[in-house]
């Protein structure tokens, strides 16, 4: 398997969603047009990593990781065609919204490789589709109530909470919208929260450990006063 090209891929096309993202105040056709397009590459991408991913020597990847990524790709492009024949966009938003979940699911199933380079390539490749796809929903979401009025903004917190598992960890917070950090905590212990002002949407969270090894993510809603993310148990090799 070629690592070093699949994980360029996928940076190019998380590039390329960035840099086509359509702003709020963005015609709707052309928001329609430059969003579809962008689940079509991202769609691509999965396919592709899903494709090499089952013909893989590594049981592992081959049964579950590659299946999983096609099956992403597959819904990535179905909802493309759905943007395609003028479905209302909050509709698409919330099928994204849900894409968004398959694919931080498919970063947990890299570690079903056995292969730790396998495994290091495909999880940073499924972590770019999953960026991706965020910045492609918060663009629907833009796209949708885009009415120049300013942003609600809503106080919550950041808990890390590996305390209630097997094991426990010091976690450090990167919160990102539309593919730019807004906010970098310091490091969280277990059990502790992190007070943080967002503006109303959906962001990504990332935790990384005190050697800056990337250990998860997971979407953030920040909809309402009072909203509460929670760590979980975090992802090892």
């Amino acid at each position: 398997m070629n690592i070093g090209r699949l994980l360029r891929a996928s940076l190019v096309v998380v590039t390329a969603v960035l840099i086509g993202a359509p702003s709020a105040h963005a015609d709707p056709k052309l928001d329609r047009a430059s969003l579809g397009e962008a689940l079509d590459k991202l769609s691509a991408s999965a396919a592709e990593l899903g494709r090499v991913a089952k013909a893989s020597d590594d049981r592992g990847a081959r049964k579950k990781f590659g299946p999983a990524a096609v099956e992403l790709g597959d819904d990535l492009a179905a909802a493309s065609r759905r943007l395609g024949k003028d479905v209302g966009l909050k509709t698409v938003s919330k099928d994204v919204a849900a894409l968004v979940k398959d694919a931080n699911h498919l970063v947990e199933l890299a570690d079903e490789a056995d292969d730790k380079d396998e495994r290091k390539s495909f999880r940073a490749q499924a972590t770019a589709i999953s960026q991706g796809i965020v910045i492609v929903r918060q663009g629907l979401d833009s796209a949708a109530d885009g009415d120049g009025k300013p942003a609600a903004r809503f106080t919550g917190r950041l808990l890390n909470s590996s305390d209630s598992c097997s094991w426990e960890e010091n976690l450090k917070f990167v919160v990102s919208r539309n593919g730019t950090q807004v906010f970098t905590s310091g490091m969280v212990f277990p059990g502790k929260e992190q007070p943080l002002v967002l503006d109303k949407g959906t962001y990504l969270v990332q935790f990384f450990d005190t050697s800056g090894k990337h250990l998860g993510q997971a979407t953030l809603d920040a909809n309402h006063e009072g909203w509460a993310f929670k760590s979980g148990c975090v992802n090892q090799d």
